[in-house]
């Protein structure tokens, strides 16, 4: 921990500081304590990215408890009236009670990553209008892109419609010859607009085009999410609007969003890309209680041996709405999938949720749902699968303090037959063996 004891003994300098630099500092963090009470099933959350194992899921019981820690905390520096603004955050992120890397004995470790490191900026021409550079929160949509990158926001509004020009890139691939491309790296262009067309309704419209050409001999790596392709040059341009409206009690959320590009891996393999997505939230508050439907449809490919890859592609996300396979367990860094589909399969999801305000301190919720991929999983016994499951979660959040919350999660899935794709080749034979439980808790205090 002595790398964050040098950040903190930093800020508390540029706290100091105040009056000789003229500047407003806003100290804000987020110190969350998380427990994985009980899993049947620890393999497939030993790390963040089991969903690739051959056979995290074993027929007999692999139990695992454990906890972790995530702090986050950022400082803000503002000059001329809020016109300039400096953000940095640092944050240990999903340290383990015991780990090796600063959560075993004496604690010494390098785990403390820079989560943002970026300068808003106020043009002087336009109190509208706004520069962000550096490394900080972007958002794209939620099941697309919504993570921190490094890169340029351009933000300000043209008469109803409030934009976001960007420039972001997410991988470097350097220059090393004068037969390489100017522009290798991974990068990506964003166009948005917001309106609200009517006094409940609000509208999204964005194109984002991504693309990467990198000069290397290395083989590629194609993986489920556009952040872990590598050695890979691909144009993939996404079209899409989200939005919501309300009225009365009753409330809507929206996304729909089409792909088109092409890929080629420099071993022969061309490729052409086209996906889909549409996502819907329909709910109604009825007092202290709010009942909501969930549902999304996530394009999956149907042959992978093709030319033609058909699934959606997310760039970096994360996906909470289940607690068994995403990361609706509270040790959110160990999940069986962060993105909204499985592999290459996609997902059609569905979900019924209640939740209720009992008191001023005490929340819970119950949920139902109902998943399967988009398109079949082949197993080793040649059978085809897409049903995943049904799976029941369940909540409660119990604020101890204003600014402390206890909370206990649990979720079990009845596994169907296609859940036997992760078996393991040998135990495949079109019938899941068993189900999976996860219950989890954190205390959280954010100030």
């Amino acid at each position: 921990m002595r790398n964050l004891k040098l950040v903190l003994a930093t800020l508390v300098a540029l706290g100091l500081a105040v009056p000789a630099l003229a500047a407003d500092f806003k100290f804000s963090g987020d110190l969350n304590h998380r427990f994985n009470l009980y899993t049947n099933q620890g393999n497939i959350y030993s790390g963040p990215e089991t969903i690739s194992s051959a056979n995290p899921i074993e027929k007999n019981d692999v139990e695992e408890f454990f906890g972790d820690i995530k702090y986050r905390l950022v400082v803000e520096a503002a000059t001329n009236d809020g016109r300039v603004k400096g953000v940095y955050a640092v944050e240990v992120g999903g340290l383990r009670f015991g780990r090796s890397g600063g959560g075993g004995y004496s604690g010494d470790g390098t785990n403390v990553e820079t989560r943002w490191a970026y300068t808003d900026i106020q043009l002087p021409t336009d109190s509208k209008t706004r520069l962000l550079i550096g490394l900080q929160p972007f958002t794209v949509n939620k099941f697309l892109w919504n993570e921190t990158a490094m890169g340029v926001q351009f933000k300000g509004d043209a008469g109803p419609v409030a934009y976001t020009l960007a420039w972001m890139r997410g991988k470097e691939y350097f220059n090393t010859t004068d037969d390489d491309d100017l522009f290798e790296d991974a990068d990506a262009f964003l166009a948005r607009g917001d309106l609200k067309p009517a006094e409940n309704v609000k509208l999204g419209l964005f194109a984002l085009y991504e693309r990467a050409n990198p000069s290397t001999t290395t083989a590629p790596t194609y993986n489920h999410e556009l952040k872990r392709i590598e050695n890979v040059d691909y144009d993939l341009y996404t079209f899409g609007a989200d939005g919501g409206m309300t009225a009365g009690n009753l409330f809507v959320n929206w996304d729909l969003m089409y792909q088109t590009g092409e890929a080629e891996d420099g071993n022969g393999g061309d490729f052409d890309l086209e996906g889909y997505f549409a996502h819907a939230d329909v709910g109604v508050k009825l007092g202290k209680t709010t009942v909501t439907y969930t549902g999304w449809y996530a394009s999956g490919d149907d042959d992978a041996n093709d030319n033609d890859m058909e699934n959606f592609i997310a760039t970096d996300v994360d996906t909470f709405d289940s607690i068994v396979l995403f990361e609706g367990g509270y040790n959110d860094d160990n999940y069986f999938t962060e993105a909204p589909y499985i592999l290459d399969k996609g997902m059609i999801f569905n979900k019924i949720a209640v939740d209720h305000q009992a008191t001023e301190k005490l929340k819970v919720g119950a949920a139902v749902l109902y998943l399967m991929t988009a398109e079949d999983l082949e197993l080793a016994d040649g059978s085809k699968e897409d049903k995943l499951g049904t799976e029941l979660d369940a909540y409660v959040s119990y604020m101890l303090y204003p600014n402390v919350e206890v909370a206990l999660n649990f979720g079990y899935l009845f596994a169907d037959d296609a859940m036997d794709y992760w078996e393991g080749s040998s135990d495949q034979d079109g019938d899941s063996d068993t189900d999976i439980y996860r219950s989890t808790m954190r205390v959280r205090y954010q100030f």
